[in-house]
Order: C-alpha cells, then sequence, then structure tokens
C-alpha cells in the first residue's frame, strides 16, 4: 500500500496535476485548498507526510506547518515545502523535511517523498 499524503496547495492545477502523479504511483491523496483546510485535514486523515505549499492567501503553508507540528499526534509528520520563493531560512528549518523548489519535476518529488518517508 502506498503511503497516505496531503496535498495543500492553493492552486487547482497544481493539486490536480500532482495529485495525478502521486496517485499513478501507488499514494493515497488528499487535498486541501488553504492553510486553514491544511490543519483540519491533517488531523482528519493523520497523513504520513503533508506536501505544503508556502504561499496561500489565507496565511500561508509556514504556520500551517507550525500548527501541525504543534499537535503531538502529528509532530513527526514530514512536511515537504513547496514554493517558488522560499525563505532562506525555511531551507535550513526543521520544520520541513525538505523544500521544493516549484516547477519541481515528478522525479524531484519522487525522490523527496521517498526520502522524506524513510527518515
Amino acid at each position: 500500500m502506498g503511503t497516505v499524503i496531503l496535498l495543500v496547495d492553493d492552486d487547482p492545477s497544481v493539486r490536480t496535476s500532482t495529485a495525478r502523479l502521486l496517485i499513478a504511483h501507488g499514494h493515497t491523496v488528499y487535498e486541501a485548498a488553504s492553510a486553514a483546510l491544511a490543519v483540519q485535514r491533517a488531523a482528519e486523515v493523520m497523513p504520513d507526510i503533508i506536501l505544503m505549499d508556502l504561499h496561500m492567501p489565507d496565511g500561508g503553508g509556514i504556520q500551517a506547518a507550525r500548527d501541525i507540528k504543534q499537535r503531538a499526534d502529528l509532530n513527526g509528520t514530514p512536511i515537504i515545502a513547496l514554493s517558488a520563493t522560499a525563505p532562506d531560512w525555511v531551507l535550513r528549518s526543521a520544520l520541513f523535511a525538505t523544500v521544493l523548489h516549484k516547477p519541481f519535476l515528478s522525479s524531484q518529488l519522487l525522490e523527496a517523498l521517498a526520502i522524506a518517508v524513510r527518515r
């Protein structure tokens, strides 16, 4: 059975294309279109890993990641940041397993997932 993934991005085309790729590789994908919904969905589905867009209209993925990591039941869940413009501190932050810069290649996403799940 594949990994359970929560995909968080406000751009429907990014969610659709990324979800299709992940599903084709045997993963189960749940989606959230906002930072606020990300925290709620994470608590509902208890994903193995979270793909989090950093820049969203309702506050962004950085705060959502912090909120998720504050929950004892989700604290160990790896979060991969997705961003076209990630601040330097995010690249060094323990908050994220890694950062994928948009646009990313399918192979980069799959490799990042494999590494994050093994940790």
